[in-house]
């Protein structure tokens, strides 16, 4: 939203009567860019911004008596990972949307998901949304939960899909994303005993798979999408990394993918997500 600083100006009247004798009256008149409530406010340069994170319950975003032209960016929480990496939550940019005056908008932020272990499911990611008159709902997916060991094909879709756990009999595909949104998770490798899961998908790209069966290397998380709507380059939206079952014999969990991705866990749980970037939850071993 573009607006100036808060300012007070003074102005003086002075008034002269017949027999030239002057008086003096000093004036304010306040001026405001207040054009909008809600959320955390900053500003740069002409930019004013409302960031809104989660707190468990809708929010609202009121515009005052003026509409205003503004770009609204949506990140859904992360998928938790299990065995194979979480996806990244879903990502929406849209610009140049007129929002209407003495309105009020709901915003809707979605939680993280919850993380599983090898044997035990994590959960999706919430969506979150932005509602309102005369505007068309913005919703951005949650991000899929992460594939366990030896059920890798359950690995769940969303904004982006989760990796595919780890399996010594079967290739599984991870979870699918959402068109527009992000990418679908990774593929599980049959070939290493050590049992590598693969990663989540992320915003700009799909999660990896076992990177390298030879030294039984965890896929990592699939990148996210940088954004600058803030005032400074940040990247979101990326996938956590697979974990890996056995910790011994050189094997490596996979990273979690750029944009807030949690690694995976070499016999060990992994990494959450970074908490407002909507990155997936890493995947666990052992």
């Amino acid at each position: 939203l573009s607006g100036n600083n808060n300012a007070d100006y003074n102005f003086y009247i002075v008034a002269t009567d017949a027999q030239n004798q002057t008086s003096e009256r000093q004036f304010t008149l306040g001026v405001s860019d207040l054009l909008a409530t809600g959320g955390s406010r900053t500003t740069y340069d002409s930019y004013v911004v409302h960031t809104f994170t989660y707190t468990g319950s809708n929010q609202t975003f009121a515009v005052l008596s003026n509409s205003i032209s503004c770009d609204i960016f949506v990140v859904a929480g992360g998928g938790g990972g299990a065995s194979g990496g979480g996806g990244a939550g879903g990502y929406k940019y849209e610009t140049s949307q007129t929002l209407s005056a003495n309105s009020d908008y709901t915003v809707d932020v979605g939680a993280g998901g919850s993380g599983g272990h090898t044997t035990s499911w994590g959960t999706a990611g919430g969506n979150s949304s932005v509602a309102g008159s005369g505007l068309s709902t913005i919703t951005a997916t949650g991000g899929g939960r992460g594939g366990r060991d030896g059920t890798a094909q359950s690995a769940g879709s969303g904004g982006s899909g989760g990796g595919a756990g780890a399996s010594a009999q079967n290739v599984y595909s991870g979870g699918s994303g959402t068109s527009g949104q992000g990418y679908a998770g990774g593929s599980n490798n049959t070939t290493s005993l050590q049992y590598p899961a693969a990663g989540g998908g992320g915003a700009s790209e799909v999660g990896n798979t076992n990177e390298n069966a030879t030294t039984s290397h965890g896929g990592s998380g699939g990148d996210g999408i940088s954004n600058s709507i803030s005032g400074t380059s940040q990247t979101y939206a990326g996938g956590g990394g697979g974990g890996i079952y056995y910790s011994t014999g050189g094997t490596v969990a996979g990273s979690g993918g750029a944009g807030g991705g949690g690694a995976g866990g070499a016999g060990a749980a992994g990494t959450a997500g970074t908490n407002g970037k909507g990155g997936g939850g890493g995947g666990a071993g052992g």
